[in-house]
């Protein structure tokens, strides 16, 4: 069969499967939002800290034609400052992300600079792809990744 034969059969397929997207809502989307967020972290290390998120964030939650969420984006201009309680040192990282939700609001997916708890190796700066399997203290817990990553206590030691 020539490649002229096989790309007609693809096009007819494609055209006899039903579009998801025709039958789609328009994407709900939110402008960017200023925001900046203190969160304590007595335990997080074998010393306190506390993490200053600040930056701009907006989204896109993707619904089918019934108006009900299929999935979700989230990104920004994101940055996290760690700082020891107990002697003031700080660093400041990057952590735009961004985050991709599913229909429930979940995130699933994130790519990019984090800092979040892994799974088997407490608190991290990853970067790279992540896969996220539920939460931890609230926090979107990575369980399997390619990329690379650091300790966070070991940073901020």
């Amino acid at each position: 069969m020539g490649k002229t034969a096989v790309s007609s059969i693809l096009v007819l397929v494609a055209c006899l499967i039903p579009s998801t997207v025709a039958k789609a809502s328009p994407p709900q989307r939110t402008q960017p939002t200023a925001f900046e967020v203190v969160i304590p972290f007595p335990d997080v290390c074998a010393f306190p800290m506390t993490a200053t998120v600040r930056g701009r964030t907006h989204s896109i939650t993707f619904l089918d034609a019934s108006g009900n969420a299929i999935r979700g984006f989230a990104g920004g201009q994101l940055f996290v400052t760690w700082q020891r309680d107990d002697t003031g040192f700080s660093r400041t990282f990057a952590i735009s992300g961004p985050t991709f939700f599913d229909a429930e609001g979940n995130a699933v997916l994130g790519t990019g600079r984090w800092t979040t708890p892994m799974v088997d190796t407490g608190w991290v700066l990853a970067a790279g792809h992540l896969t996220f399997d539920g939460t931890l203290d609230g926090f979107s817990l990575i369980s399997t990744m390619n990329g690379s990553s650091r300790s966070l206590c070991d940073l901020m030691a």
